[in-house]
């Protein structure tokens, strides 16, 4: 055989070996736990062999198929409009003061969204005006009479804060589930301002209430970067799934279980110490995160939300962005008393005992005013680097729910369905792929039995390619599990008519098998590539069901092309120029 027949074997082999790897954890996950346990994570991990992947890489099922809890949650945008307002007005009065311009005072009427702000020294009632334009252009000036000014929120800013809001309370949702262990949820936007959950696996209505509902606490941390009790743990012992990084001689470690890294260190550090986690994110399931990293703080919270006034994005230098912070007098005065205790040192930012950053004190901060450098923009578009600049400040701005959250709507949905529509999903799959089958070997014959080899190749690549990339499996998902795998019988079928067609021009088997798949791959590779654009537009704008369809569609199309133009070319290469035969069973 010629050596690109081995190597491209060897592909298959790998690839094979390394799907079936990966679906360990489903296999533990649906046959050797109980069933009221297959969300437990710890548990899975606890049974898995210490040579399988990590626990997260199951198949996740979706509320539909396995139950749990939905809830659509109401922001009350009006009240965080009505906050905005007043934070608005005791910042004007604070700049002014601050930059020595003039001595201000500030009544916001709530109510109708507005400031009267008061000029003390009217001659200066100019040199106000044109700040207020440059520094506070959320407002529009309604009138000017004497040595007030009332001013209005724009028509613009409205729409812009309301939105802002109900963004706020989706972020704080989504790393409070995260922290509470519920991995394949689902939490996105519904109308103007409300928030929809599904909440596969959880039983507890009231338990999701009150977990969800309770307002988040942002926290200033500083940071222990010269311990070495990270470091000597990992170097005694450590889980198959944890390794260590220690970049500018700070230990981290890295885990891909929250749970176990946290049972890992509990214990090993100090008692005025605390180990915290950040997440970092899947760029393929947003919300999601692939592994979690240590960070070593100080368990005494010297500064919290409660003192920040406002955040937001501004732009530096060479192109770099950065998130600037404001906090209220009282919070101005700690943050300038601990930066000047602690330059040079990294200071942890907080959110629900999750880390969201760690910037260095350069200085001491005076004024309650400091900036943010966002770190990691190497190979970052500047659109990604302003996304996780946004990012950063509505994580800032919620230290506290921008606005009371109610609970419109919660449910449990019995687990009783989802196992029916397993069943009939699944008897339907295997139905289909039977009679696949079955009329392949025999239209077909050899050929045919060639192609059904690679068609449950293929349904082990797309299973596979769900738990890698901890995608949640719907009752969507299986229909779109089934249809590819028809669009992959569907390239066989024309791979097998081209050979025929060149047999019936007496071409020699070589020339006739060679031909026949050189000549249907750009048919077959213009119909996935043509299908994978509709499934990426399906993904990038759908929602729920909508996304774990195309989810499916996208690795079942990927998992056809090699299936069809690589698996059955390798085996069928075998059996004419291995074996030099001299007719196709086709």
């Amino acid at each position: 055989m010629h050596r690109s027949w081995w190597w491209r074997f060897s592909i298959i082999v790998l690839v094979t070996v390394g799907s079936l790897w990966f679906l360990i954890p489903s296999y533990y996950s649906f046959f050797k736990l109980p069933k009221a346990e297959r969300n437990n994570l710890k548990l899975l991990q606890e049974k898995l062999p210490s040579w399988a992947p990590s626990a997260s890489h199951r198949l996740n099922l979706g509320l539909d198929l396995q139950g749990g809890i939905y809830m659509v949650m109401r922001v009350d945008t009006k009240t965080a409009l009505q906050k905005r307002v007043e934070r608005s007005a005791t910042r004007m009065v604070a700049s002014f003061h601050d930059r020595k311009i003039a001595e201000t005072t500030a009544d916001a009427n709530p109510e109708k969204l507005e400031v009267a702000l008061t000029v003390k020294d009217p001659s200066k009632m100019d040199t106000v005006q044109s700040e207020l334009g440059k520094y506070f252009g959320e407002f529009t000036l309604a009138s000017r009479q004497g040595n007030i000014f009332l001013l209005d929120l724009k028509s613009n800013t409205l729409d812009r804060f309301k939105e802002d809001s109900v963004e706020q309370a989706m972020l704080v949702i989504r790393r409070r589930i995260d922290k509470w262990g519920v991995a394949e949820v689902d939490v996105r936007r519904l109308g103007t301002d409300a928030i929809q959950l599904s909440l596969p696996g959880q039983k507890d209505p009231e338990q999701a209430r009150e977990v969800i509902g309770k307002t988040a606490q942002l926290e200033f941390r500083m940071v222990d970067d010269k311990s070495p009790v990270l470091r000597e743990l990992f170097s005694k012992s450590h889980p198959p799934d944890v390794t260590i990084t220690e970049k500018d001689g700070f230990p981290q470690l890295i885990g891909t279980n929250r749970e176990s890294l946290l049972a890992y260190v509990q214990g090993a550090v100090p008692a005025d110490r605390q180990v915290l986690l950040e997440c970092q994110e899947n760029p393929l399931k947003k919300g999601s995160c692939t592994t979690y990293r240590t960070y070593l703080v100080d368990k005494a919270v010297p500064l919290t939300g409660d003192s920040l006034a406002e955040a937001s994005v501004q732009s530096r230098e060479m192109g770099k962005i950065a998130v600037s912070f404001q906090l209220d007098a009282q919070g101005a005065r700690d943050f300038e008393e601990l930066t000047a205790k602690n330059v040079g040192r990294k200071m942890a930012i907080v959110l629900d005992d999750t880390v969201n950053s760690a910037p260095v004190i350069r200085e001491k901060i005076p004024g309650g005013n400091g900036q943010i450098e966002l770190g990691g923009g190497y190979g970052k578009s500047s659109d990604e680097q302003l996304q996780e600049a946004q990012t950063l400040v509505l994580t800032l701005q919620a230290g506290a729910l921008p606005a009371p959250v109610t609970v419109g709507e919660i449910r449990q949905v019995g687990a009783s369905l989802g196992d029916e529509l397993i069943k009939k999903g699944s008897l339907a799959a295997l139905v289909g792929l039977a009679f696949v089958v079955l009329f392949m070997a025999v239209y077909y014959r050899k050929s045919g039995l060639v192609a059904d080899v690679a068609l449950v190749l293929n349904g082990i690549l797309i299973l596979a390619g769900l738990a890698l990339f901890n995608a949640t499996l719907t009752l969507p998902g299986i229909a779109g599990f089934v249809l590819t795998l028809g669009i992959a019988v569907d390239a066989n079928v024309l791979i097998n008519e081209r050979v025929r067609e060149e047999l019936r021009h007496g071409k020699t088997a070589r020339a006739a098998v060679d031909q026949g798949y050189d000549r249907a791959f750009w048919t077959i590779f213009d119909a996935h590539v043509t299908t994978l654009i509709a499934g990426f537009i399906l993904l990038s704008t759908g929602t729920g069901p909508v996304r774990g369809f195309a989810t499916s569609l996208i690795i079942g199309l990927l998992a056809s092309l090699f299936t069809s133009i690589v698996v059955t070319r390798v085996i069928t290469t075998y059996f004419i120029h291995g074996r030099n035969a001299q007719t196709v069973s086709v």
